[in-house]
């Protein structure tokens, strides 16, 4: 289970430096000009929650773990 756990969390590492690597290589600027980035309401809330689905998804196994049923 602890491998398990440790592979789930090298994914999402290497998936959110992909993201954030791919989101900075994409944005960068190509002349002097400020590049309008838009606010999307709809993107940022699914970013809030799949970590908040992420920690809960943990905090179950955990808990049965530590009451030991």
């Amino acid at each position: 289970m602890r491998i398990f756990v440790l592979g789930m969390c090298a994914l999402v590492a290497a998936g959110v430096f992909a993201t954030m690597f791919l989101s900075i290589w994409s944005s960068r600027r190509t002349c002097d000009e400020a590049q309008r980035i838009s606010q999307s309401t709809v993107s940022e809330f699914v970013w809030m929650l799949i970590p908040c689905l992420m920690m809960i998804a943990a905090a179950i196994p955990a808990a049965i773990a530590i009451t030991g049923n």
